[in-house]
């Protein structure tokens, strides 16, 4: 059933006259009456009564229109909350930013934002094809044009032990106290990290024992807390248990670098506005 029919009897019935109505709706009288008729030919049933004076609902109408009006409103509501939807904008937020973006999100007057779970390449990606409008991940070594990044954070590197490990009652630990370690790495966003982290170690002439992976930030923790080994993905923002601790590297290891990326060429000024905030405020 055209959904246009249906108006058109509303339309109908608010006139009280076909010339009336074809009025309204800037539509010929011809027009409109053949279209009336293969509304009620299509129902089975007259909605109408004609006369000279106008037209007047049926009994059968009355019934129709009365059920036609909730289900025309509800498909209007409908409507109106797929296109809210469709205009929301969508961020993209790295596995471990979950402190991050929710100080992003604090800055922000309008809620009409979606969420979205998305590692910093991927992000990058959705970015240039217009299914997500800005990110917040890890700093990537290069952009693709109409792609922006701004450095909202960045994070001094911090070894996460167990509070029973030996090394913990350090107040500062060395590349080569944890080189003989395992190192505990997420898989989300693991080359990026994996780099940072591996390029302070070769820098002096160290390889450090790699440990299990795990699937998030999340896990790594859990690992870690597990005894599993030690971690330097995990930023001191982030919570911890009080089973675990972060400890200074004393050598200058790259920190972690937080950075907000945007489509240059899309409207997401609230939240360009936020991330420089977030910026401002360290």
């Amino acid at each position: 059933m055209d959904l246009r029919y249906v108006r058109y009897a509303m339309a109908i019935a608010r006139a009280g006259s076909l010339r009336r109505a074809a009025a309204a709706l800037h539509i010929a009288q011809p027009t409109l009456s053949e279209q009336l008729r293969a509304l009620e030919k299509e129902i089975g049933v007259e909605l109408f009564s004609r006369s000279s004076s106008g037209v007047q609902l049926t009994e059968a109408g009355e019934a129709f229109l009365a059920q036609a009006t909730v289900a025309v409103d509800a498909f209007d509501r409908a409507v109106a909350a797929a296109r809210c939807t469709a205009q929301s904008a969508r961020l993209g937020v790295a596995d471990g930013l979950a402190d991050v973006v929710a100080r992003l999100l604090s800055q922000l007057q309008t809620s009409n934002l979606r969420v979205a779970p998305m590692g910093t390449a991927e992000q990058i990606v959705s970015i240039v094809d217009g299914t997500l409008q800005a990110g917040l991940g890890y700093a990537p070594g290069s952009l693709p044009r109409g792609v922006a990044r701004m450095l909202i954070h960045r994070f001094p590197v911090r070894a996460l032990l167990h509070r029973d490990h030996p090394l913990s009652a350090h107040e500062a630990l060395s590349l080569s106290d944890l080189a003989a370690e395992p190192l505990v790495m997420p898989e989300s966003d693991a080359v990026a990290g994996a780099r940072r982290f591996l390029e302070g170690f070769v820098r002096h002439r160290l390889h450090p024992r790699l440990g299990p992976s795990a699937a998030t930030h999340d896990l790594v923790i859990n690992m870690v807390e597990e005894g599993a080994g030690y971690a330097l993905c995990v930023h001191e923002g982030t919570t911890i248990p009080d089973t675990l601790a972060f400890i200074p590297i004393k050598e200058d290891v790259p920190p972690l670098e937080v950075v907000f990326l945007w489509n240059r060429q899309t409207d997401v000024h609230e939240l360009l506005s936020a991330a420089r905030h977030l910026a401002r405020s360290g």
